[in-house]
Order: C-alpha cells, then sequence, then structure tokens
C-alpha cells in the first residue's frame, strides 16, 4: 500500500495444505488519519496474524497488539482482481494494495519530517456545483432582489441538506461548496454547519476551503453576539462607519492569520478604509 510514491504497508499472505498464515510489515510508529501518514520513524516491523480466516469471500486478518491493553487491528480483505485487494481497517477510508512478487518491492525508508498523502479519487457532484455557481451567480447582479435570493437560499441549502444526507458529496470540492451555500443561511447553526463542510473540504484536498472556514469561524462569532478573532467580517450600513466590531483582535496573532489565509490587521485597516471610502451598501460575497 502505497502513499505518495512510498510504500507504508505490505501484507504478506502464505497457504499451505494444512494453514493460510499472514503478516504486516509496517513502520514501527506512524500517525494516519487514513489520508495522510506523518511522524513515521523506527525500524520496519513484520507482525504476524493472530488469526485468518475466510468470510462471505473475503479475509479478515487479526493482529494482535502488543500494547497493554490495545484492541487488535483487524483487517478485512476484498479481492477486487488478481493484482488488486482493497483493505477496510478501522472506520478509514479502504485501502488500495496492489501485489508484488516477493522481494521486488521496498517499503520505506520514511523520512520523519515529510507528510505521505494516499490519493483517493473521490468524485465530485455536478448538482452540487450547479447549486454553488446558482449560489454565486445571484449575487452578482447590479439590482439585487433580496426576497427573491433568500428563497432561493432557502432551496439550496434544502436540496444540499439532502445531498449531504444521502452521502452524495465526496471531493473536497463538493463540500467547499457547500460551505458556500450553508454560510449564507439565516440561522447560527447554518453558519456552523459551513464551517464544518469547510473543515472537511480542506481535509479532502481543497486548500482553497481554509479562506472560507476562517470566514465562517467569524461570522458564526457574530451570528451568537460574540466577537469575531479573525478579522474577516466587516459591517456596511448606508451612512454609517465601516465596522469589523464587535472583535477580539488579541486572541491570535498575525502569523496565525496568515497560516489561514486571512490578511494581518495593518492590511485589515487598509481593506477597511476603502470599504468606507466607496460604502454605497453591501453584497454578500
Amino acid at each position: 500500500m502505497k502513499a505518495g510514491d512510498t510504500t507504508i504497508f505490505r501484507l504478506q499472505i502464505s497457504e499451505n495444505a494444512k494453514e493460510t498464515t499472514a503478516a504486516w510489515e509496517r513502520p514501527e510508529h506512524f500517525e494516519t488519519d487514513g489520508e495522510n501518514f506523518s511522524s513515521i520513524r523506527g525500524p520496519l516491523v513484520r507482525r504476524p496474524a493472530s488469526s485468518v480466516r475466510v468470510d462471505k469471500g473475503d479475509i479478515e486478518l487479526r493482529f494482535d497488539d502488543p500494547a497493554p491493553h490495545s484492541r487488535p487491528d483487524v483487517f478485512r480483505l476484498h479481492r477486487v482482481d488478481a493484482t488488486h485487494l482493497r483493505v477496510t481497517y478501522e472506520n478509514f477510508e479502504p485501502f488500495d494494495f496492489v501485489r508484488s512478487a516477493p522481494g521486488t518491492e521496498t517499503i520505506g525508508p520514511w523520512d520523519q519530517g515529510r507528510t505521505y498523502v494516499r490519493l483517493i479519487a473521490r468524485s465530485t457532484s455536478a448538482e452540487m456545483t450547479a447549486i454553488f455557481e446558482a449560489d454565486q451567480n445571484d449575487r452578482k447582479a447590479e439590482k439585487i432582489d433580496w426576497s427573491q435570493v433568500s428563497a432561493a437560499d432557502e432551496r439550496r441549502r434544502t436540496r444540499t441538506q439532502e445531498l449531504l444526507d444521502s452521502d452524495a458529496l465526496q471531493s473536497g470540492e463538493d463540500f467547499y461548496h457547500a460551505a458556500f451555500v450553508f454560510q449564507h443561511g439565516d440561522l447560527a447553526d447554518d453558519i456552523l454547519k459551513a464551517h464544518v463542510l469547510a473543515t472537511i473540504a480542506v481535509a479532502r484536498g481543497k486548500p482553497a476551503a481554509v479562506w472560507i472556514a476562517s470566514a465562517t469561524l467569524d461570522r458564526y462569532l457574530h451570528r451568537i453576539g460574540k466577537p469575531q478573532v479573525l478579522g474577516t467580517q466587516y459591517k456596511l450600513s448606508q451612512g454609517e462607519p465601516v465596522t469589523q466590531e464587535p472583535y477580539n483582535k488579541t486572541l491570535v496573532s498575525d502569523s496565525v492569520r496568515k497560516a489561514l489565509h486571512v490578511p494581518g490587521l495593518a492590511e485589515q485597516e487598509q481593506q477597511r478604509l476603502r470599504l468606507q471610502a466607496r460604502n454605497g451598501g453591501a453584497k454578500q460575497p
């Protein structure tokens, strides 16, 4: 099983007239969320399976964890074809294993400071993309009838929730689009949901979603009457000074804002002044 160009795991399965045995070769230590492997260190270890059993055509391998009071690691192997296995482990998305001839596949070496990313193909929903584009296009008109847009927003949120509930959204792009739809909601929970969806989008390989994750955090805080902490939200009212208040500017530093693709305090003030100079109303992004 590879992450990037490096083999992380290897399963060896042998069969003779009496029994089937298996072993799991892996780094001694690693951290993973199922997609990213990091902090890989230590020598290669080979752990023999404590049990091998066939269940409905699949093979279940059980590996006892030597750490005290630890649960065993259980792999369920499903044969895709003559050279590929799909392996289910914990609650992670299935791992794809490719057959290799003995002695031909090198496992490791690993760089402890590197994160190895397992490529997972996820389809993007054409319907979710269309919903997002409609959401954005409604906000580009010169004159906007917000009563009509609000009604359309509600229909888009309802349909997006149906797609989420049916597990139809898979890719980082899908969750990025869904976050934009929910951030235009009327309720604080809509904004909070948008923040959660944006976080998933980042985790599934959509770096651009870092900004919407930041913006929805600030918008949620404002919606529940708390100060924003990153500075993404500006309040524009005709004839009134443009403001970011309430705003807790000291909770995080500009270095944290930079990591989240948010301008620093000085740049935010310049943006506030620019908005003040042309303040004639506001459109939601």
